[in-house]
């Protein structure tokens, strides 16, 4: 058995790598991290003290590299001034409603605003709304009640 090791931790070594590539995630490139150290040590030791250093090897690995390695993948998310504004109060400066697009402005910045798609009303100029969401370059707006004087111009 201890003359095919090296082939062994080969195969080890490839799977995990092709296995590696074919995922998103992390998954399987500690073991290959194992299975290197136990291809180069192979030709020295016994085997099951290989299947030793190829656990401890592994596991290290995986405790001390797997919460960067998260962290890393975990800063793909981007935030756009998109994600900023929506949830926004803000005054309508152009009467907006159901056929006729109106305009608000966000932070020095004018929009075309329109209406949700089950909303009928019309909206007048200085009435407070809450941006909704973005339809292609156009925001989406609903009237906020009397009661909600919060505006972020």
């Amino acid at each position: 058995m201890e003359q095919y090791m090296l082939w062994i931790w080969l195969a080890v070594f490839v799977a995990s790598v092709i296995i590696e590539a074919m995922t998103q995630d992390f998954v399987s490139i500690w073991f290959s991290v194992g299975a290197l150290v136990c291809l180069c040590i192979c030709n020295t030791i016994l085997f099951w003290v290989e299947l030793i250093v190829f656990s401890v090897i592994t596991l290290i690995t995986l405790i001390l590299t797997r919460p960067l390695v998260k962290k890393m993948m975990d800063r793909n998310i981007r935030y756009t001034n998109v994600d900023e504004i929506i949830g926004k109060r803000v005054k309508v400066i152009k009467e907006i409603s159901k056929y006729d697009a109106g305009e608000i402005k966000v932070n020095g910045i004018i929009y075309t605003a329109i209406l949700l798609e089950e909303v009928d009303t019309t909206i007048k100029v200085d009435t407070i709304v809450e941006i909704v969401a973005f339809q292609g370059n156009k925001v989406s707006v609903r009237e906020l009640e009397a009661s909600s004087n919060i505006i972020n111009i």
